[in-house]
């Protein structure tokens, strides 16, 4: 944030409450966080306020299909996901007993959760992307480009 401080105006916030004004910023990114909060469709929500119009919003995450413990990935060839997938709750279950996700918890948020919580907050969806060798989705595959809707 030092070094962003240089070069155009940085707060710390809450990601729910923003110190911005309605319609006042130009774009806005979440970058690997929509698991880091308790309701990120609250983020969403306040990304859609503050976003002036003709304003941008990408999202680029972790496919939601492979970074919970209900995502048995022992076989590299695939990838078997169980009904946890549903589960919406803070955990530390991971399929990775080392990782980030292990050590401080995560809140799963599906990918319909993610699209629909955008539209919700008046989001105009204009683009999603699932990369991945030969169209199937990978771990680190999914993005979306959103606009204020009406715009």
């Amino acid at each position: 944030m030092r070094h962003a401080a240089h070069r155009l105006p940085v707060a710390v916030a809450d990601a729910t409450a923003l110190p911005l004004a309605d319609r006042s910023v130009p774009a806005a990114v979440c970058v690997l966080a929509g698991t880091d909060v308790p309701d990120y469709a609250a983020v969403l929500r306040e990304i859609a306020r503050v976003l002036a119009p003709g304003g941008r919003f990408v999202h680029l995450g972790v496919h939601p299909c492979f970074v919970g413990a209900f995502a048995d990935r022992r076989d590299a060839s695939r990838t078997v996901i169980d009904a946890g997938y549903a589960d919406r709750s803070h955990t530390f279950a991971s399929w990775n007993t080392t990782g980030v996700r292990a050590r401080l918890g995560a809140w799963h948020v599906p990918l319909s959760d993610l699209l629909n919580g955008a539209m919700t907050a008046g989001l105009r969806i204009e683009r999603t992307v699932e990369a991945g060798p030969d169209g199937v989705p990978d771990l680190f595959g999914f993005t979306a480009t959103a606009s204020p809707s009406g715009d």
